[in-house]
């Protein structure tokens, strides 16, 4: 998840950055400071206006996700379920300890907290379907607000266009001010459109599709905890989740 992240941006920039130093280029005129304040301040003051401070946080959340922490290996969660569901057919479920994972997973410590409880299977999965569609709401936020960042971006770039075209027509006695407002006005769009299409939109889609794996991984979890609560053959636990596993390499 992260290798596709960081390889699509800088491919991304690469071929921008490539396509602008082509023949001589100088990527000093493609540099804007004040169609660039247009065009970011005004994505983010109008995305902040139509958001709430929980949906930011759901969007640091998903990019600490995408930049930085590494999801959860399918397989070796089908090793860890696999070890517990041996234990808790030669101790009982009163020995599983959820705060001796090896996989630091939220969901899957209250999953199996509840196992060890003694908690009805049917429960169990009411409980855990219910926190996996609170989760994933969460993700779908984050998604929400990328792509409006999507939507506003362009049109604030058409608002340091027309800023740039009005300074332009107001000093059309001065050549200095006629190139300024060129450069405002053109270098807004170029910038509300890049960021569009490189940045934000890309990652709304990226963030619908961790939305989609987590939801995979969750439900291998839940099915490995309701196998343990059962008391199912670990052997068969097995092979459940790495059939999940196969699924979440073609999601």
């Amino acid at each position: 998840m992260r290798a596709t992240t960081y390889i699509g941006l800088v491919l991304g920039l690469g071929i921008v950055y490539a396509v602008v130093m082509a023949k001589g280029g100088d990527y000093t005129i493609f540099t804007n400071v004040i169609a660039l304040a247009i065009c970011l301040g005004g994505t983010f003051a109008a995305t902040t206006l139509s958001s709430s401070k929980v949906t930011v946080i759901h969007v640091l959340s998903a990019l600490s996700r995408l930049f930085v922490t590494a999801g959860v290996n399918a397989h070796l969660l089908a090793d860890e379920m696999v070890q517990l569901a041996r234990k808790a057919r030669t101790s009982g479920l009163a020995s599983l300890n959820a705060d001796e994972l090896k996989i630091k997973d939220g969901f899957l410590h209250k999953g199996l907290q509840l196992v060890a409880d003694g908690v009805e299977a049917e429960r169990i999965e009411q409980l855990l379907r219910l926190e996996s569609e609170i989760l994933s709401e969460r993700r779908r936020a984050a998604e929400r607000m990328f792509r409006l960042m999507g939507t506003y971006s362009p049109m604030f770039g058409l608002v340091g266009t027309l800023i740039g075209l009005i300074s332009m027509l107001k000093g059309l006695t001065d050549p200095r001010a006629i190139g300024q407002g060129m450069s405002v006005a053109l270098m807004a769009t170029f910038y509300g459109v890049l960021l569009a299409g490189l940045i934000f939109l890309p990652l709304s889609g990226k963030i619908r599709t961790l939305d989609l794996d987590e939801r995979v991984l969750r439900d291998q979890m839940l099915a490995g905890l309701l196998g343990i609560r059962v008391g199912e053959n670990p052997e068969n636990i097995r092979e459940t989740l790495e059939a999940f596993g196969s699924r979440r390499k073609h999601t």
